[in-house]
């Protein structure tokens, strides 16, 4: 017993010295291995996974010089990791950064969740992506016809107040984009054209929004809201237009656009009256 208390001492013993010898000798050479350019990480050597389709340009340059004020960043500083995640937190794409590894001589291995964008937003000027929490996201990788493809949101009274990647602090944006995440991946089909708030609402609603289609037709959604009722509220919705369409192939009527007033438990129908 005391034999073996005595090898666990040396043991310690051995291990605090070898602690403070390779402290000593990184405090000696630090400079020298932070220059050395087999350590130094580069943009390719980043390791994030496939980019997602929207994402049209690399934006590993970015993280690094976000990380940095000059973008260097050597796989042997201690805090490398640190700045690295640091650095690709703070990309508009971004939205979470998972597990983080470095491996020698110079690369390094990160976990990332990307924003998704659901929607553009009618600003004058043109449109802003964003989120389906209402986050800007950065307008390089959309071309015209990319962005004619997403639901857009009109009727904005607001603007941005901080760059990309920062929440658009406006109910009718946050909540627009919520609904359009649901609308996306039907939105072509339907052939619906914008999404607008709905100025008929009684005082006791809270904020109600309309889809107007490309012929005319308004389909009165109602709240956008959140939480198990309103995602059951939802999926109703998108079940019944699903089914009106593929019965009708259309929104539209015979003698013209209708109104669809989705907010009842059961939706009514009517003939829009023109506008005089």
């Amino acid at each position: 017993m005391v034999r073996g208390l005595r090898w666990v001492a040396v043991w310690g013993f051995v291990g605090v010295v070898g602690f403070i010898a390779t402290r000593v000798l990184w405090d000696g050479h630090r400079d020298e291995l932070l220059a050395d350019p087999r350590f130094h990480l580069v943009p390719e050597e980043i390791d994030v996974g496939s980019l997602p389709a929207w994402i049209h340009h690399d934006p590993r340059p970015e993280f690094l010089l976000n990380a940095t004020q000059d973008g260097a960043l050597s796989v042997a500083d201690r805090d490398c990791l640190a700045k690295l995640v640091d650095g690709i937190q703070k990309h508009p794409w971004v939205s979470r950064v998972g597990r983080a590894e470095k491996r020698f001589p110079g690369v390094a291995v990160v976990q990332v969740e990307w924003r998704r964008p659901v929607a553009m937003v009618r600003v004058p000027g043109g449109l802003l992506p964003v989120d389906e929490t209402g986050v800007l996201l950065p307008t390089r990788d959309f071309t015209p016809l990319e962005a004619s493809r997403y639901p857009r949101i009109e009727g904005a009274e607001s603007v941005p107040r901080g760059p990309a990647g920062t929440v658009w602090a406006d109910p009718l944006i946050k909540q627009g984009a919520s609904l359009a995440a649901h609308l996306l991946p039907v939105w072509v089909k339907y052939q619906f054209r914008s999404i607008m708030p709905l100025q008929e609402g009684s005082g006791t609603r809270g904020l109600e929004f309309q889809i107007v289609t490309r012929e005319g037709s308004i389909i009165q959604w109602g709240e956008a809201g959140n939480g198990p009722q309103e995602d059951e509220k939802t999926a109703r919705k998108l079940r019944w237009l699903e089914e009106y369409y593929r019965e009708h192939g259309s929104f539209a009527g015979l003698d013209g656009p209708l109104v669809i007033d989705l907010r009842p438990a059961e939706p009514q129908i009517r003939a829009k009256e023109p506008v005089r």
